[in-house]
């Protein structure tokens, strides 16, 4: 049995291979990671963990030749995208090609292959605004910018496969990830914020601080993906956090709180809110619960775990780092 991990190069992928070979519950699994290199790059393959059960590779969704990866393959992550709304909008015929066409590409090859299980990533930004206070998988999409439509589409081509084709299609809505992944990339606002700290610089929140999300540390991330190889899952769609909305000002003052402890005096300053639209809202994991899931790390536990691996990083490099880990 084999497990296809795309994108396996990328912050999330590269954590999960490194979960997948620690867990028992996949201890009989050989698994294969892939990645293009156009976002993720090949030297972070030398941090993941490597043993005689894992493969990593070359590899383009976009390209036909993608089912000589598929062979025997049970469960597919598939996390390979051009991610985020910047890079959606500046890059908006790549994105389309990248993660709406290579989906569909893999979920065609996933059929003729058999797949047992394949699981795909979306996001909370498939709501766009909602007048709910709690965002709940039965509400009506309204994707706010291009990356949002483009995980919207490919939530519509994993039902389609899973009701003509009965391919275990399970979507996983994430919320906000944050934390140290396999390889350094302060691109979250958790670790933007704990890496001022660390350098005596005053933390930078825009508007008001009042937006509202659910923030999700990056292991409960691996944990979910894990969680919900379950035969019940199938044709399902999850929102996935950690159930406690946080906000913008709550995240910056637990970093200040911890600072403090570490000698930090420092502040937070307000400037002017982003032109983009702010998603604020609280987020309905009841239906991941029913299945037995529970976050393991609230706000404050997640952001002081991020806080002392961004500081070992710092202090010994991320090679080291990533040895001790």
């Amino acid at each position: 049995m084999r497990i296809l991990v795309t994108g396996a190069a990328g912050y999330v992928g590269g954590h999960l291979i490194n979960s997948l070979l620690q867990d028992e519950r996949f201890a009989d699994y050989e698994i294969l990671g892939i990645d293009n290199f156009s976002v993720g790059k090949k030297e972070n393959y030398d941090l993941i963990r490597k043993n005689g059960r894992v493969t990593l590779e070359y590899g383009d969704i976009c390209d036909s030749g993608i089912k000589e990866f598929l062979k025997d393959v049970e469960i597919v992550y598939h996390l390979a995208a051009i991610s985020g709304v910047a890079a959606c909008n500046k890059y908006p015929e790549l994105a389309l090609r990248v993660n709406v066409g290579g989906t569909l590409n893999l979920l065609e090859q996933a059929v003729k292959s058999d797949v047992e299980y394949f699981i795909y990533p979306s996001s909370a930004a498939v709501y766009g605004e909602i007048e709910e206070e709690l965002a709940r998988e039965n509400l009506p999409l309204n994707p706010l910018n291009k990356y949002g439509a483009m995980k919207a589409s490919c939530e519509a081509l994993c039902r389609g496969y899973y009701n003509s084709h009965g391919l275990g299609t399970i979507v996983l809505r994430f919320t906000n990830i944050y934390g140290v992944g396999t390889y350094p990339k302060w691109r979250t606002a958790v670790t933007n914020f704990i890496k001022r700290a660390l350098s005596g610089e005053n933390l930078i929140v825009h508007g008001s601080g009042e937006q509202k999300r659910d923030f999700i540390h990056i292991d409960d991330v691996v944990e979910v993906y894990k969680f919900i190889i379950k035969p019940q899952a199938k044709g399902g769609i999850f929102n996935a956090g950690s159930g406690y909305v946080a906000s913008i000002r709550e995240v910056a003052e637990t970093v200040l709180e911890i600072a403090k402890r570490e000698g930090k005096e420092i502040g937070i300053d307000f400037v002017k809110p982003r032109e983009s639209k702010e998603r604020t809202f609280g987020y309905d994991i009841s239906k991941l619960r029913s299945l037995g899931f529970e976050s393991r790390f609230d706000l404050k536990k997640g952001v002081e775990k991020t806080f002392k691996d961004v500081k070992r990083i710092i202090k010994k490099g991320y090679e080291e780092f990533q040895r001790e880990i």
